[in-house]
């Protein structure tokens, strides 16, 4: 009788230390990802950061020029141009798409020469970039200036073939795809800085990118007022010829 209380009283003593041992666990572990969801760091050095949302998406890349990713359009990944040497910050819309970023370089050669530029894109859910402002330094020429375009839709089927035959293109067979296929081809509207003559400027342009309204000044004070025809005659001009 007396052993049989003795074991009783044994089962209940492991029992009670494995609760014990049980709530401690989950308390710890609760704890441990409590703090994995709010971690707090005074240093992270990483190559690049990915935030994705909750469908696996991405939302937002930190990259260093080493791991910049491929450009993403209606969920399909297409060669970058440009940007080998670029470090950055893309955003990317619900969808998945890239909607604009922030870049930068800069280098100093071998030879002694430098270049570095700055540029902030906005992109839209169906196009590429409308609105840009970028800089730029070459061996201490400057210029800056902030360009607005009008951009194909890129939800066009027509569209997305062609640019993915642009991936394998050279330049001169960009350049006659471009002569081919104007509707398809960025229209710049208006366009406002100064360039590495240190001249600067504004243009106003129609609805096919063709410049219409020159305003500018140049370094020593030289102020022109010009107005365009289609095909890029001046048809005003303020002051006029002296």
């Amino acid at each position: 009788m007396q052993t049989r209380s003795i074991r009783r009283e044994i089962r209940l003593l492991r029992y009670y230390a494995l609760g014990i041992t049980l709530f401690a666990g989950i308390a710890l572990l609760g704890a441990v990802h409590e703090a994995s969801r709010n971690a707090t760091l005074d240093t992270l050095t990483v190559h690049r950061i990915n935030v994705i949302d909750r469908e696996g998406k991405l939302a937002l890349v930190i990259t260093n020029h080493d791991d910049f990713p491929p450009p993403i359009i209606n969920g399909h990944t297409f060669r970058r141009g440009g940007g080998d040497n670029t470090n950055g910050i893309l955003f990317y819309n619900q969808r998945g798409d890239e909607q604009g970023g922030l870049t930068w370089t800069g280098e100093r050669h071998p030879d002694g020469s430098f270049d570095s530029s700055n540029e902030v894109s906005f992109d839209t859910v169906n196009t590429d970039q409308l609105l840009h402002l970028q800089d730029g330094n070459v061996n201490g020429k400057t210029e800056a200036e902030l360009i607005g375009w009008n951009q194909p839709d890129y939800n066009s089927p027509t569209f997305m073939s062609l640019i993915r035959a642009l991936q394998h293109m050279t330049p001169a067979q960009i350049r006659a795809f471009a002569a081919a296929h104007p509707e398809l081809i960025p229209k710049t509207r208006f366009l406002f800085g100064y360039d590495m003559t240190n001249t600067s400027q504004v243009m106003l342009a129609d609805g096919q990118g063709r410049p219409r309204i020159k305003m500018f000044v140049t370094a020593d004070g030289d102020a022109h007022l010009q107005f365009l025809d289609a095909n890029g005659h001046v048809v005003a001009e303020y002051p006029g010829a002296h």
